[in-house]
């Protein structure tokens, strides 16, 4: 069962079967759309976790396909199910299985949605997320859906619908970015064995590149990893003796190279925060017995926890005022080795360029 626009989709795009039709996610419950109606002259299976309304079969498609028939169905759909499902890959492969060549296989899933649990909640894709786990189909019919009945946007003509359909929020300091929901709706047609894109262990380059297009894949795999970082908020908790950092694990060993390889003395942090960077930076000086010490300041009081540390000196202020940068300077020994400043405060262009 689905929503109306995955209704709506279903019958511009997929209105008629040449054969079985799969629905998978099946159950009703009361207040979804109808699918099986509108396939009414063919067969018709409803696959769920869980028996219920509209379920003719219950199978976990991550445990394998059971009694199903292999290469039977002309059509499947899969609304709103892969992003509650653990083992992806493992449901991708038994769907395919299940799809005859020259099937289709209609998939409808978030990308950008809250949190919902059924029975848990894992995974938002892209449209590139699905061709990846689907490498045996050739995809089209790729739109974004909102939650505006019957408002499709195209995917290919609107690469950016996420940022450009966002609310902004004024807020101190800068603007919120309201995400809009969007569902991903793409139909793929099953390639004949001999037909499907070959995943070898002898070409893994051109294999990843077929899946990520011409940009290159080491920046596919970054922008990958910043986003899992970021958004799951893993950035957060990490930790320098117990005290946050707020700092990427590469930008905080490309420091402590920085600091030995340049014979760095004095560290300037602009931007202490919870205080776990400044303790990491004063570890660094140590680790190089350099005489000097880390100056870390920061507008907020809170962050003054670490300023019983021997080499920290923390000063309460504005890191852009000139009246700060007349007190650090004045810090500073005239005769000294190198000194590191960082500027990580705020971030804004204003206060930046000061």
């Amino acid at each position: 069962m689905g929503d109306n626009n995955q209704l709506f989709f279903l019958k511009r795009h997929a209105p008629r079967a040449n054969g079985p039709v799969l629905e998978i996610g099946s159950k009703d419950y009361g207040s979804t759309a109808d699918f099986r109606s509108s396939y009414r002259e063919v067969p018709y299976t409803g696959l769920d976790l869980a028996a219920g309304n509209n379920v003719d079969v219950v199978q976990d498609l991550t445990e394998g396909i059971g009694a199903l028939p292999p290469g039977h169905f002309d059509l499947a759909i899969c609304c709103s199910v892969l992003e509650h499902v653990d083992r992806p890959w493992e449901f991708a492969r038994n769907v395919t299985r299940l799809v005859r060549t020259g099937g289709r296989l209609y998939m409808s899933v978030p990308w950008v949605w809250r949190f919902h649990a059924y029975p848990d909640d894992y995974f938002r894709y892209s449209w590139r997320g699905i061709e990846a786990l689907f490498p045996d189909f050739e995809w089209s019919h790729r739109y974004y859906s909102t939650n505006v009945e019957d408002e499709f946007i195209a995917i290919d003509e609107f690469p950016d619908a996420d940022n450009r359909m966002a609310l902004m929020q004024p807020v101190e300091g800068g603007q919120r970015k309201h995400l809009p929901y969007l569902m991903v709706n793409m139909i793929g047609t099953k390639r004949a064995a001999g037909d499907a894109v070959p995943r070898t262990s002898e070409s893994p380059d051109a294999d990843l590149r077929r899946v990520f297009g011409d940009k290159p894949v080491e920046q596919h795999i970054w922008d990958g990893y910043m986003a899992w970082f970021y958004h799951t908020n893993v950035w957060k908790q990490m930790r320098w003796h117990g005290v946050r950092t707020l700092k990427l694990p590469s930008d905080m060993w490309n420091y402590q190279e920085i600091i030995h390889e340049r014979g760095v003395d004095w560290v300037i942090e602009c931007g202490t925060r919870h205080g776990g960077s400044a303790l990491f930076f004063a570890d660094a000086l140590a680790g190089r017995d350099a005489p000097g010490q880390v100056i870390s300041i920061d507008i907020d009081a809170q962050a003054r926890q670490v300023e019983q540390h021997p080499r920290i000196r923390f000063m309460l202020g504005d890191s852009g005022a000139p009246a700060m940068a007349r007190e650090v300077m004045g810090m500073l020994p005239a005769t000294r080795g190198t000194a590191f400043l960082i500027l990580d405060s705020d971030h804004s262009k204003a206060h930046v360029l000061r």
